[in-house]
């Protein structure tokens, strides 16, 4: 009922589209006849499958039906059918399309490509008689992968089929790889292991079967080895010195943004060059490359109508940018402070945990043990060992004869006991003292890399704003505690207090303006324009740049997949299998013989 509304609702040479739940092409009854009248009237130009999961409320897939009154006489009696349910980036909650997608579907639109399992020009007569008008895209355009190939000979006695790395050439070569990097040819014999097997069968066989390199001795191996493969290396390096090409001219572009240059014009000009550099590399399609670049304009876009707007202006600039180019050195001492301190708590986790052995704490259940808490059981032991240790008797003066009097302890054994408690106590007092040492040096460190962080923030500032906003309010308070001063009389005792209020905070103000223009001749003055224009530049370049690795990378990993799927399939045949498996029970069975359990059970 919308459709229909919607094509009443157009001009004679209108054109709309609208999404719609599949079964609006595939329905029968009134549906059906609604459909005949479309097709033969010859209104539907495209009809375009989308992933399930794209909009809210709703999971299941949905389509584009595309109407024009005016169709060109190219697609007269024809009908474009796309099926893009394949490609898309998963979320959450949520499935998106990528630019790559968007760009691909946009694309073979507007040129009517056919592409296999994805596009096709169908007429309206094989719609009409032999799919009785039915649209279900599927039936003109099926995008079922391919099953997966199974090598029943190489499952059994090993190998990988040639034919399938052969398939794999075009992935190959697009890094400039060569097979050899990770295949190697099979020796006849490593088929003939078999008493049955015949070597001239065998080579005959092995000619089909590939191995792969000894250096290949595990799965890990393969993406090590083709990563670390000098021809990606220097295929990696092409792409970035394209990306430099092509930036060598698109940062032109951008500077005649505030010379009235439009972005729309801007963004098309870019784009083209971008797929002009990255297509003869052969690694990103033109949907791809579309891809590198639509994502980078998304997140510039806002820098963009700022540069117009306002400029370069320095908000654009991310701090980490400013301290590359200007406090490097700031931000170096930082570091250090950070790493000392990280070094000092390792150190203090250390001298928590020696000192609870010595003493001998136990935690209680679920309690953490701190340095705070370490520190009171210590103080506590420490405490108690300071206690007098000498019997009352000795301390009167009592005769230390324990023959006149068998009742009283021998002194000797009081002093082993004074002894071996000095000895403790001083070791307590070692562990409490090391904690407190260390404690001392990370609050140190601390302070000084508060010290060290707010210099560097205020160095921002001044480079971002300058100092003259600063220097005038500060030069306003200046002003007006000299006209108080001028009011106050030096000879009255309350307003000699206030003048020596006033003399102070005139003497800091006028130091904080010292330190001030201190700072401004260190950091070599206030940003200039031609500085922040150099800076938000190279932040675009790098998130274009970060956007191609993210593509390079994702064919990387496409290539690794499809090479560590033929380890995951034929790196251990069953025949390895077997012998394994043979191996491990013989000595098994030798363990259960040895203890006496083969026997009793035979």
């Amino acid at each position: 009922m919308f459709v229909q509304h919607m094509i009443a609702s157009l001009k004679t040479k209108g054109h709309m589209a609208t999404i719609m739940p599949h079964g609006v092409l595939f329905r029968g009854g009134k549906e059906k006849l609604i459909r005949e009248l479309f097709i033969n009237d010859d209104i539907v130009e495209a009809i375009i499958s989308l992933p399930p999961g794209l909009f809210y409320g709703t999971g299941i897939p949905a389509c584009v039906l595309v109407v024009n009154k005016n169709k060109p006489d190219a697609m007269r009696d024809k009908i474009l059918f796309i099926n893009a349910d394949r490609e898309f980036a998963e979320g959450k909650n949520q499935n998106k399309l990528r630019p790559e997608d968007i760009e691909k579907i946009d694309y073979v639109f507007t040129h009517k490509l056919e592409i296999p399992k994805y596009s096709r020009l169908v007429d309206k007569s094989e719609i009409a008689e032999q799919h009785d008008y039915n649209l279900n895209i599927r039936r003109y355009v099926d995008n079922t992968p391919d099953p997966e190939p199974e090598d029943v000979q190489a499952h059994l006695i090993g190998g990988v089929p040639e034919d399938e790395v052969t398939a794999l050439q075009t992935n190959f070569d697009r890094f400039g790889i060569i097979r050899e990097t990770i295949f190697q040819p099979r020796e006849p014999n490593a088929l003939a292991s078999g008493p049955s097997c015949k070597k001239t069968a065998a080579s005959a066989v092995g000619s089909r079967y590939l191995d792969f390199c000894e250096s290949i001795d595990g799965k890990p191996a393969i993406k090590a080895a083709l990563e670390a493969n000098p021809a990606l290396q220097e295929t990696l390096t092409r792409h970035h010195e394209a990306l430099k090409q092509w930036w060598a001219v698109a940062r032109d572009d951008f500077a005649k943004l505030r010379d009235g240059k439009k972005l729309p014009e801007v963004q098309h000009g870019l784009l083209t060059t971008i797929k002009k550099n990255l297509l003869p590399l052969n690694v990103l399609d033109e949907f791809k490359s579309a891809g590198v670049f639509v994502n980078w304009w998304q997140q510039i876009r806002y820098d963009l109508k700022t540069i117009v707007s306002t400029g370069w202006h320095h908000s654009l600039i991310p701090d980490e940018y400013l301290i590359a180019e200007f406090f490097q050195t700031e931000a170096d001492e930082i570091e250090s402070l950070e790493a000392a301190i990280s070094e000092a708590q390792s150190e203090l986790a250390e001298a928590v945990e020696t000192a609870q052995d010595v003493a001998g704490y136990e935690a209680e259940e679920d309690e953490k043990v701190t340095a705070t808490v370490i520190k009171k059981a210590l103080k506590e032991l420490i405490d108690d060992l300071k206690q007098p240790c000498e019997p009352t008797a000795l301390a009167a003066g009592a005769s230390t004869d324990s023959s006149v009097n068998p009742a009283t302890p021998d002194a000797s054994a009081f002093g082993s006991r004074a002894e071996s408690a000095k000895r403790e106590l001083a070791n307590l007092q070692q562990q409490d003292k090391a904690i407190k040492a260390i404690e001392k040096r990370i609050k140190e460190t601390k302070a000084k890399l508060k010290t060290k962080g707010d210099e560097l923030e205020l160095k921002l500032q001044l480079k971002r704003l300058g100092g003259e906003e600063f220097k005038a309010e500060n030069n306003e308070l200046l002003r007006q505690v000299d006209a108080r001063l001028a009011e106050l009389d030096a000879n009255n005792k309350t307003d000699k207090r206030k003048i020596n209020a006033l003399n102070k905070d005139s003497a800091v103000i006028e130091e904080r303006l010292a330190k001030t223009n201190s700072l401004m001749s260190q950091i070599g003055g206030q940003l200039t324009e031609e500085e922040a224009r150099r800076l938000i530049l190279k932040k675009l370049y790098d998130i274009a740049n970060s956007e191609l690795n993210r593509y390079l990378n994702a064919e990387k990993r496409r290539l690794v997949a499809a090479v560590e799927n033929l380890w995951d399939k034929y790196a251990v045949s069953s025949r390895q299998l077997e012998n394994a498996r043979s191996e491990t029970l013989e000595t098994l069975d030798d363990f259960l013989q040895s203890l006496g359990f083969l026997e009793s059970v035979k």
